[in-house]
């Protein structure tokens, strides 16, 4: 009975262990979505952010690429102003176009 007791005293610690490390990992991951929307409210126009938004909900794997893309060029220097819509939209075009994949069928 001790060593099943001390069994179950390890696992139940274990599982505890875990439990607080995937907490701190999604407090991590929230923290830095957070500074990531932070970031982009000072770049984005309203109506910029509006269509990122819409761009995330349809497509979030591009959209994130594109959020990401965003902070670089701030990060860089190369961006001087607020983004606004028009200039969202060229980017996502210019980025759409370097990320479009071909599909060949061929029919046996």
């Amino acid at each position: 009975m001790d060593e099943a007791e001390e069994i179950r005293k390890k696992k139940l610690e274990e599982m505890q262990r875990r439990a607080q490390e995937e907490q701190q990992q999604e407090q991590q991951q929230y923290n830095a979505e957070l500074q990531k929307q932070t970031i982009l409210r000072g770049l984005l126009t309203p109506d910029a952010r509006e269509r990122l938004g819409r761009v995330k909900m349809a497509r979030p794997d591009f959209g994130s690429q594109v959020e990401n893309l965003i902070i670089q060029l701030a990060q860089q220097g190369r961006i001087k102003q607020k983004i606004d819509e028009p200039t969202l939209v060229g980017l996502l075009k210019q980025i759409q176009g370097q990320v479009k994949k071909d599909f060949n069928i061929k029919r046996l």
